[in-house]
């Protein structure tokens, strides 16, 4: 059964990381692209009617909506219960000392951890359409971060809406979209986030509970059994030894070692959920989505690569960089050429250009550290109303 489970996590976490954007500034996305690079590699030696047949299958996993992760999730919730159930709550309760009513709390917490995983599954994140775009540009006003009144969406074609993005997925035009989940095979946008939180929340309260409440079935054994006064035996050698933490460790792996390896893996689920429930709800102090913030950073890093590029173009060349005012429309012809012509040759801009081009990636890099989304209230106004 242990071997089961390793082979679905193991295969569900190579594709969680296949399905993850490409991205050189943080690990996942370094992992994905060296993947990639491998998997390329790999069907390079394969014939050409098995290779398009792999390439099909792997554009179909990554970049359309389907329900592989969802299946897992099941399958992996499903099995890692069993263990749980069979091996634990089987074996230890009734018990002299932990409450039955213990294990009702267990069941409670599932069902609302299966309920936000439906919900986040079927609820509408905010598709915008032409019917709803007059509202929602009233909504979003645009602002300086990432949008103007010229962007429009090619794909669904109409105006793109101020703090949306078209989700190459689900193929739509998102409110407020913060990303596509795989794990609910859904975008989580402004009206489905509030889930998505229940969703984590839940599922941490979830593995959490369930690792303690196994840890005390093997408190209680311990403490039963008396462990730490025992004398173990080497079956090899026929030594005896005093118990120790490790010796006692081992005996309890022995007997019972289905929960003993599930109840690592929960400890282990729970810390990387809370960390990022912990970074969700810090986006959710801040009033950002996931892909702003994610956006914003790499903007940041842009536009200070750009910088350093002109002060040292200036440095060569003997140029004093001097603090200058740029005019809007300034602003926008070095906005479209830092995002819209990233092959520019910064060598062959003259004085006037480096210093106004320089002063447009300062004030850019300052634009891009305040956010005009957060208010000041009392925790931002009882977190937007739980989250509208």
């Amino acid at each position: 059964m242990l071997f089961v489970i390793f082979l679905i996590t193991s295969f569900g976490l190579i594709y969680l990381i296949f399905c993850v954007p490409s991205s050189e500034y943080n690990f996942l996305g370094r992992m994905k692209i060296n993947l990639k690079l491998g998997f390329e590699q790999f069907i390079n030696f394969l014939p050409e009617s098995l290779r398009s047949k792999l390439i099909s299958i792997y554009n179909y996993l990554v970049y359309k909506p389907n329900p592989s992760i969802q299946i897992f999730y099941i399958l992996f919730f499903s099995i890692l219960f069993l263990i749980y159930y069979f091996n634990g709550i089987t074996v230890y309760f009734p018990h002299k000392t932990i409450p039955y009513n213990s294990i009702y709390i267990l069941y409670t917490i599932i069902f609302f951890a299966l309920y936000s995983f439906y919900l986040c599954s079927i609820s509408n994140p905010g598709i915008i359409k032409q019917e709803n775009i007059s509202k929602l540009k009233k909504k979003y006003p645009y602002d300086f971060l990432f949008n103007n009144d010229e962007d429009f969406c090619k794909k669904c074609n109409f105006e793109k809406i101020n703090r949306s993005k078209h989700c190459i997925i689900c193929d739509k035009c998102i409110e407020k979209f913060d990303h596509h989940c795989i794990w609910v095979n859904n975008c989580i946008g402004a009206k489905n986030l509030k889930y998505f939180y229940y969703f984590i929340f839940s599922h941490w309260i979830l593995v959490t509970y369930a690792a303690i409440l196994a840890c005390a079935m093997f408190y209680f054994e311990i403490k039963e059994k008396k462990l730490f006064e025992q004398i173990f035996y080497d079956v090899k050698t026929g030594q005896q030894f005093n118990a120790t933490y490790l010796t006692v460790f081992r005996y309890l792996l022995w007997k019972n070692y289905c929960l003993m390896a599930s109840t690592l893996m929960l400890i282990f689920i729970s810390f990387f959920l809370f960390y990022f429930f912990y970074l969700q709800f810090k986006l959710l102090l801040q009033n950002y989505t996931s892909n702003e913030k994610n956006r914003l950073e790499r903007r940041i890093k842009y536009m200070e690569l750009i910088k350093e590029s002109l002060e040292q173009i200036a440095g060569k060349k003997n140029i004093e960089l001097q603090e200058i005012k740029l005019t809007s429309k300034e602003i926008k012809k070095y906005k479209h050429i830092a995002f819209n012509e990233p092959d520019t040759d910064l060598e062959k801009l003259n004085e006037k250009q480096i210093n106004e081009f320089y002063n447009f990636t300062k004030e850019s890099i300052f634009s891009y550290q305040i956010n005009p989304y957060r208010k000041n209230t009392l925790l931002i106004n009882i977190l937007n109303k739980i989250m509208n």
